[in-house]
């Protein structure tokens, strides 16, 4: 690793040692990591810099959502995007019971709703799906409205990966704004797009 802040445990390298999660090998068993790992952990990862997208879903009559930067497109033919979703939350239920979600790419205007949607779901919330205006998409997943691009996805596949789930789906119908800048998320916080580089 370079210069700046170092891992607690070696001289900044990772692997985390014997209170870590690094597999060793196909098939080898994890174990735990320590909540200073954690910490330091988030902190590195916290400087790839992403988009911040809203992952929503139905979950029976009411509505699901959470704030995730964990989204990368897998394939463009069939077109596939996977999406990782903690499993302990609603959303990660809703897609399961309803078998589609969608993605929305928030703008730069729509930091509250980024926020709102990243705090723990309660019933309020579930109800009134942070008071953020939504269409519904062809899949029945509701879509916000404002966002700079949307993706409405059929479930295919799912995969457990630790904490989360990777949900895998097919892209039944997408959209994008010409004009808007993307909302991003970079050392912990929320950030604008700075003009292009010469």
């Amino acid at each position: 690793m370079g210069h700046g802040q170092r891992c607690p445990r070696e001289a900044g390298a990772i692997p985390i040692g014997t209170g870590g999660r690094l597999d060793r090998g196909v098939g080898a068993a994890t174990v735990p990591i320590s909540e200073e790992e954690r910490a330091w952990l988030r902190s590195m990862m916290g400087r790839f810099a992403t988009g911040v997208t809203v992952v929503a879903a139905r979950r029976g009559p009411l509505l699901a959502g959470m704030t995730a930067n964990a989204i990368a497109t897998i394939s463009m033919d069939p077109p596939l995007l996977m999406a990782s979703v903690n499993a302990r939350s609603e959303t990660h239920q809703g897609i399961i019971e309803s078998h589609s979600f969608a993605v929305s790419v928030l703008s730069r205007e729509q930091r509250s709703i980024a926020e709102c949607f990243a705090q723990p779901t309660t019933a309020a919330k579930l109800r009134r799906f942070c008071d953020a205006p939504w269409h519904e998409a062809e899949t029945g997943s509701p879509i916000l409205d404002g966002s700079i691009a949307y993706f409405d996805c059929r479930l295919v596949e799912r995969h457990p990966g630790g904490d989360h789930t990777l949900f895998i789906g097919e892209i039944v119908a997408a959209g994008f704004e010409e004009e808007g800048d993307p909302l991003i998320y970079f050392a912990s916080d929320y950030r604008r797009l700075q003009e292009h580089l010469e």
